[in-house]
């Protein structure tokens, strides 16, 4: 867990200081445009922007800008013709809608959660859930059975033999460092090369939505770690566990019944689903200064690494899969058949996860 705060505060910080940077770095398409007119026509504004001054009450009287950065904005704007404008509009448009199309193609908090609670991966699952910030909408108070999402069932993603344990962690981390680092790469561009009409005097509302979407997960684990509870590997160290794949841990797991703070915690995770793609389409859709070309450049990256991280993240599920399907000792979740009155009976239940 603490992995994973400290890459949600690290994220943040990182895009944070491309607010130095920003008016000096722009997307190749239009680049050099924008360039040319700020050294242009907003010498004036860049250099009042830089030093940190107010903007003057004659702009806000003139065109309703209340900061240097924004005045810096709108002398870009006024310098750029109407097709360039549309085509940054219709950029907006496609990128607003990002967040809820990886929300998509991107794991659930309740099941990144079963990699770090159950298959007590800690480290694998920060870097996937950096590689790939985002998060599915939940339903308030519809927080699903956490083994049942391990059943078999149609379509679903079945483990295969892929050479000796070694060699697919291995594997493992560094598709997942590959993915981190296109998505820290991705999102920091956009803090230096785009300017947000909501913040046009910072930079880090990329960064904050890659954060907040690790947020998002760590509360989902609390979550489903408040509902389980692992009697076995007793004494097994955290740093062996985090070396060994799912599909081959012996772990025996205990629910208990629904308490107060799982409530709680269920529909912070739901709600927090619900204004995290919100607040992305909000970031995303007020983006200025970037084109449709460079625009599917971005969109393309995002979904490269919320693809990539996803193929991990259901490849060590399925090894938890086949453990589940492997043990006698499983009991049918209510999903799965089971008989409704049973299902409401209060008590703990255990479920064993052997290779």
């Amino acid at each position: 867990m603490r992995a994973s705060i400290f890459a949600f505060f690290a994220l943040g910080a990182f895009t944070q200081s491309a607010t130095a940077a920003n008016f000096r770095t722009w997307y190749p398409e239009y680049g050099s445009i924008f360039q040319s007119a700020l050294e242009t026509h907003c010498s004036a504004e860049y250099e009042a922007w830089t030093a940190g001054l107010p903007a003057l009450p004659e702009d806000y009287a003139a065109n309703g800008t209340t900061s240097s950065g924004q005045a810096v904005v709108q002398c870009i704007l006024s310098s750029t013709s109407e097709f360039m404008k549309a085509n940054m509009a219709s950029a907006a448009v496609l990128l607003g809608i990002m967040p809820f199309a990886l929300s998509v193609l991107g794991s659930s908090s309740e099941e990144s959660a079963l990699l770090y609670v159950i298959g007590r991966r800690p480290i694998l699952t920060t870097l996937l859930l950096a590689g790939a910030p985002v998060v599915v909408a939940l339903r308030p108070f519809e927080y699903k059975d956490p083994v049942g999402i391990l059943r078999a069932r149609e379509g679903r993603f079945y483990s295969f033999n892929m050479g000796p344990s070694w060699v697919v962690l291995a594997l493992e981390y560094l598709v997942a460092l590959a993915s981190v680092a296109n998505v820290v790469h991705v999102t920091y561009g956009l803090g230096v090369g785009v300017t947000t009409m909501i913040l046009p005097d910072s930079s880090y509302l990329p960064g904050v939505w890659a954060g907040t979407g690790i947020l998002v997960h760590i509360i989902g684990a609390l979550c489903l770690k408040s509902r389980l509870r692992l009697l076995t590997p007793k004494n097994e160290s955290l740093v062996k566990s985090e070396l060994t794949l799912s599909a081959d841990k012996n772990i025996t797991v205990e629910t208990v019944p629904e308490t107060k703070r799982f409530l709680a915690l269920s529909w912070l995770t739901s709600t927090s689903t619900t204004f995290h793609v919100i607040f992305g389409t909000l970031a995303f859709s007020s983006m200025q200064f970037i084109s449709v070309r460079d625009a599917f450049g971005v969109i393309g990256r995002y979904t490269a690494s919320v693809t990539i991280c996803r193929v991990v993240l259901m490849y060590e599920l399925s090894g938890l899969r086949s453990s589940v399907e492997s043990s006698n000792s499983v009991i049918p979740s209510l999903d799965d058949g089971q008989d409704p009155v049973d299902g409401l009976k209060a008590g703990p239940r255990v479920f064993t996860f052997a290779p």
